[in-house]
């Protein structure tokens, strides 16, 4: 992995820094090595917390950050939404982290005559809301999803994703969403615009092929699997998926771009 013109490092969350509710052994002290040399952001595409909420989680950990360091799925949903349908009324199937990025960005979130269905992770999720939903979706309004990553990794074992709950509705309703979180275009074009460097002189790292490291590759970023999360090293043969390097976790992430500076 050449690094030598190497300027910005975006760094996913979920089972790059942490796992669940405890940091992943030397994350920390590799990102305040890192942010030495390389402008650092962060990455995720959980929906179910507000950027404000991850920078308090990030700070309890021991990690500095900023809100414009800091891109989410809900956050990418929220500004598409402002940028792409001004004034709009929301039916949101999320958490209160997911409204609250919509609120951030002046939108309504609303039960009825709404123009957009927003689907994220959704914990309450229940057949009424999957009936609301289909009803508001077949009247018109636009499906939009925050991320379908069909599970998540946490400390307690395998859960459900958000891609289970917009599946359900998909089906439902035979219509695909407009995706905002990886590996989609519309993440991809937030964080060349958020981080304004070019492509190739971006890293980005993460834990999962399908996700991280796809977008990456397709980006034209240069791209680190960890394998603390997600995806095994047994996964790249069978998802023809090849990353630039391949970490064993974050914490050997200074050692790699420096060897190759």
């Amino acid at each position: 992995m050449d690094t030598r013109d190497l300027k910005a490092l975006v760094i996913d969350l979920d089972g790059t820094v942490y796992r669940g509710t405890s940091l992943i052994s030397g994350a920390d002290e590799a990102i305040d090595t890192l942010c030495e040399a390389y402008d650092l952001y962060f990455l995720t595409n959980n929906s179910t917390r507000s950027r404000k909420e991850f920078l308090r989680r990030l700070r309890d950990l021991g990690i500095a950050c900023a809100e414009q360091q800091l891109i989410s799925s809900g956050y990418a949903a929220a500004k598409y939404i402002r940028d792409r349908y001004p004034g709009s009324r929301v039916y949101v199937i999320g958490e209160q982290g997911l409204v609250a990025e919509l609120r951030e960005q002046h939108l309504t979130v609303c039960e009825a005559d709404c123009d957009c269905v927003l689907v994220g992770l959704d914990k309450a999720f229940s057949y009424t809301k999957l009936q609301n939903a289909l009803r508001f979706i077949l009247a018109g309004a636009v499906f939009i999803a925050t991320n379908t990553d069909p599970f998540l990794v946490t400390s307690t074992g395998i859960k459900p994703g958000a891609g289970a709950i917009v599946a359900s509705i998909e089906t439902a309703s035979g219509t695909r969403p407009i995706v905002t979180g990886k590996p989609s275009t519309i993440m991809r074009e937030l964080i060349l615009s958020t981080v304004n460097v070019k492509p190739h002189e971006i890293l980005i790292v993460g834990d999962n092929l399908a996700t991280d490291i796809l977008m990456g590759i397709e980006s034209g970023m240069r791209t680190a699997l960890v394998l603390t999360g997600a995806s095994a090293e047994s996964d790249i043969e069978a998802a023809s998926i090849r990353p630039d390097s391949v970490l064993a976790s974050l914490a050997e992430l200074p050692q790699a771009v420096r060897s190759l500076r």
